[in-house]
């Protein structure tokens, strides 16, 4: 803190203890205490008002470059792409659609196909795990499971 050490700030308080008593100390402390708490209030005030301006700034300078901006259409585009000698071929509606790739009907077209994931090895037969997923299949499928882990074959 203003490149005061704790020795220092220790020094000034024995210091204002021994000038001022501590009657008049505490008073002071409290005022003191009140002020800095006013300037940090008022200087974060300030800076959300600047940085405020500031974005207001560039929210305008970006709609000022969007409005400067010209339009271009596809066709335009096209033909500044093919260079300035040829004009693009204008094509129907129809030949762009098919050209560009099909949108997903759904959002389950849009996800990845779970087919190709690898499926972890099995356990060892006589693993407490293998035993474990036998005995949640058999439960699963209605049997009921042995104490080994392997279904049983009739009702019990």
């Amino acid at each position: 803190m203003f490149g005061i050490g704790s020795t220092e700030l220790l020094v000034i308080i024995l210091v204002a203890l021994v000038v001022l008593g501590p009657k008049s100390l505490t008073g002071i402390t409290r005022s003191l205490g009140k002020a800095v708490g006013e300037f940090r209030r008022v200087s974060t005030e300030f800076q959300r008002t600047l940085n405020t301006e500031v974005d207001q700034a560039a929210e305008d300078d970006r709609k000022k470059a969007a409005e400067a901006a010209p339009v271009r259409t596809a066709q335009e585009s096209g033909r500044t792409a093919a260079g300035a000698q040829s004009p693009a071929p204008q094509t129907t509606q129809v030949q762009a659609a098919a050209t560009q790739p099909a949108a997903p009907q759904d959002a389950r077209d849009a996800m990845p196909s779970f087919d190709a994931v690898p499926q972890p090895p099995a356990p060892p037969a006589d693993s407490p795990l293998a035993q474990a997923l036998a005995k949640t299949r058999a439960e699963a499928e209605g049997a009921p499971a042995s104490s080994n882990g392997k279904p049983t074959g009739g009702a019990a």
